[in-house]
């Protein structure tokens, strides 16, 4: 959440922690899914998955730690993340956050998915004038 804090605006509260409600919604309903993603014994980053409707999934967040950036563990982790659920995805993102514009831009076409690339305002966040929406559909699960 530290990264995304310049995009997003976010504040920390009094003892110096980012809001959690995006979490807590994550482990606490159905539709949502927490992934840790793991090198060896250590936690590399996480994904929040979550069903926004019928069929449709969306990486709602997404990290990887410093270190292990550059050398394929996102790509792989996205990878093994989008084939556990068949249809419909979406990967909202901000075009300020370059680093990730260009993760995502890259990753998806890499692992062989047709993308749509939309603008669209953001709902939950009426202070950020649009983010990017990638889609695409994964038919090939495991």
């Amino acid at each position: 959440m530290r990264e995304l804090a310049e995009f997003r605006e976010s504040i920390t509260s009094v003892n110096g922690r980012f809001r959690d409600d995006r979490l807590l919604t994550y482990l606490a309903y159905e539709d949502h899914w927490p992934f840790f993603i793991r090198v060896d014994t250590e936690i590399a980053g996480f994904a929040l998955i979550r069903k926004s409707k019928p069929n449709t999934h969306v990486i709602g967040e997404f990290f990887v730690k410093q270190q292990f950036r550059r050398i394929g563990m996102g790509a792989a982790a996205v990878s093994e993340i989008v084939r556990k659920f068949s249809g419909q995805w979406e990967i909202p993102f901000q075009e300020e956050n370059v680093r990730g514009a260009i993760f995502w831009r890259k990753t998806i076409p890499q692992l062989g998915y047709q993308v749509n690339e939309a603008r669209v305002p953001v709902s939950d966040m009426p202070d950020l004038p649009h983010e990017v929406q990638l889609s695409f559909t994964v038919t090939d699960v495991e």
